[in-house]
């Protein structure tokens, strides 16, 4: 048994799991409880969580990416030109775009929420404003857990592909 490849597939998968735990958590559950509430409420949740949740989710990308790409180059039998060929190779670039393209959705939507918490701050954005704000948070919230699932569900079942 490869310590170092089982370490780095659990390593992996905690993070994976993680990563799409709160993607769904906060689209499906928090946003929504969030948006229901006062503008003062929301403009004080907004600022004690935004960055923590930005921090913790991007660490877990990150680290799920990374473990990704070392489980590819060490996994015996497997090689990175063996992506997009071959039932295993196939749903793992799947995954991997999709894990790419949720990442760079999650950053746009830290982006919308860093406006939304602007404009709740400064008392400046207009109603309509905000409304586009938290559509737009919504949409791309929504965009990354469905992306991140895919992601999961794809590099998941690639093994029996």
């Amino acid at each position: 048994m490869d310590v170092g490849l089982v370490i780095t597939r659990i390593i992996h998968i905690i993070s994976g799991s993680f990563w799409m735990g709160t993607a769904i958590y906060l689209a499906v559950l928090l946003e929504p409880r969030v948006r229901a509430t006062s503008n003062d409420l929301e403009r004080q949740l907004l600022n004690k969580t935004s960055k923590l949740n930005s921090l913790w989710i991007t660490s877990a990308a990150v680290v799920t990416m990374v473990t990704g790409f070392a489980l590819i180059s060490t996994t015996q039998g497997r090689r990175f030109s063996d992506l997009g060929t071959g039932g295993w190779g196939t749903m793992i670039l799947v995954g991997l775009i999709a894990s790419v393209a949720a990442f760079l959705v999650s950053g746009m939507a830290g982006a919308f929420t860093a406006k939304l918490r602007r404009g709740l701050e400064s008392g400046e954005a207009t109603e309509e404003q905000l409304a586009s704000y938290r559509r737009g948070l919504t949409i791309l919230g929504y965009t990354n857990a469905v992306l991140v699932v895919v992601a999961v569900s794809t590099m998941a079942t690639a093994r029996y592909a």
